[in-house]
């Protein structure tokens, strides 16, 4: 039976039954089935409005109390809400934010201010998406304002707020060691730009500000650089520091040498000192490095540089050779090293020569001798257990 036919066979009977569902059920079961199925959708239907308008108005009491957020991230989560909903919400609450767009924007600005430079990155990265995807969800209330705020916001937080807040930082940086985190995070952010030197150059050219030679904060900065991770600021720092290790001329400063020795870089330190051809800042380093290091590789390192300075190379080398004479190793890496034959003159270096020649002479007989002594044990004993082999026979 057709549906209307279902419907008004059910009102018939029940005029005629008084309402009495039971006789109506037993006369037409289909007529009541229908009935049944038509107040369920009816009341679906309600509870649907009833439910759609109770988000509605809770979505738009969002928008209206987002600004009471407690932190960042209550705010954040916040807003991924209102860019989910509102798609499905209706035009109402487009109106709200449209309306509250402006003081949603200042409200989330404000509670960046205490993040460092890290943090700030990826939260003004995280607001940029959102407000991206608050754009493409209100284009279809056409609401042009609403639309075009949120789309040029989110370049807007990228391009001009996060692009301030990278100068500030790097305006106000030392650039010491606890800064490499920091500047890794703005190489990684730039380098995800369409022109990542708009970013990075004036950050390179604020590191360069400070002295490679003389600045060991700096030193410690560059040395904790990756080529991954810093990508061109390793490669700028490294070239800079290297520069200035090799120039020849330039002044590097005995606190930043003397932390190269304690970490390492030892044959960096020595290759500077035997290369420096700038006399006053050599005689500098002999006054404060020269024989204070322990370190014979770096006083030799003095003695091979060509250049003059007031230093008395000879008396040291003297005493090293005197106070270590039994150190046939130690004196061969003296007397091999550069300019040292220049420097104590032909007769002393003949004098070691002989000596040395002496010491691998007894060596060679200690040896002899201890190989002699060693066969003559081992025969008494071959000797003493073939008598005891003997006795037992």
């Amino acid at each position: 039976m057709p549906f209307l036919e279902n419907i008004k066979e059910f009102f018939s009977l029940a005029q005629k039954t008084n309402y009495n569902v039971g006789e109506i059920f037993a006369q037409a079961p289909e007529a009541v089935y229908t009935v049944a199925a038509v107040l369920l959708v009816v009341v679906l239907i309600i509870v649907f409005l009833i439910n759609r308008s109770v988000k509605i108005s809770s979505t738009v009491k969002l928008v209206s109390q987002i600004q009471n957020s407690k932190n960042f991230d209550e705010y954040s989560s916040n807003l991924d809400k209102l860019a989910t909903e509102l798609p499905k919400r209706g035009k109402r609450v487009a109106d709200s934010m449209n309306v509250q767009k402006n003081d949603i924007l200042e409200k989330e600005l404000s509670l960046l201010k205490d993040f460092d430079i890290k943090q700030k990155i990826e939260k003004y990265q995280k607001i940029s998406s959102q407000y991206a995807t608050i754009a493409q969800n209100s284009k279809k209330y056409a609401i042009n304002d609403l639309t075009s705020y949120y789309d040029e916001t989110s370049k807007t937080l990228l391009e001009v707020n996060l692009a301030q807040e990278i100068k500030e930082y790097y305006d106000n940086s030392l650039f010491t060691l606890e800064d490499v985190e920091y500047v890794n995070s703005i190489v990684e952010y730039a380098n995800t730009t369409n022109e990542p030197e708009l970013i990075l150059n004036p950050l390179i050219e604020q590191v360069n500000r400070f002295s490679y030679s003389h600045n060991l904060d700096l030193f410690k900065f560059t040395m904790a650089l990756t080529k991954k991770e810093s990508n061109q600021v390793y490669t700028n720092c490294t070239q800079k520091l290297n520069a200035v290790l090799t120039s020849e001329e330039e002044k590097v400063s005995e606190v930043i040498l003397s932390y190269m020795l304690e970490n390492d870089l030892k044959e960096d330190v020595y290759s500077y000192i035997s290369n420096l051809k700038n006399s006053i800042h050599l005689q500098e380093l002999y006054f404060v490095m020269f024989g204070k290091k322990d370190d014979i590789d770096l006083d030799l390192a003095f003695v091979a540089n060509e250049t003059e300075i007031g230093g008395d190379y000879s008396e040291y080398i003297d005493c090293q050779i005197t106070d270590n004479w039994r150190d046939l190793g130690f004196i061969k890496h003296i007397i091999e090293a550069p300019r040292v034959l220049e420097t104590i003159g032909h007769i002393s270096y003949r004098s070691v020569l002989e000596r040395i020649e002496k010491l691998e002479h007894e060596e060679e007989q200690n040896k002899a001798i201890s190989e002699a002594l060693e066969i003559a044990r081992r025969a008494e004993a071959m000797a003493k257990e073939a008598k005891e082999i003997a006795r037992q026979k």
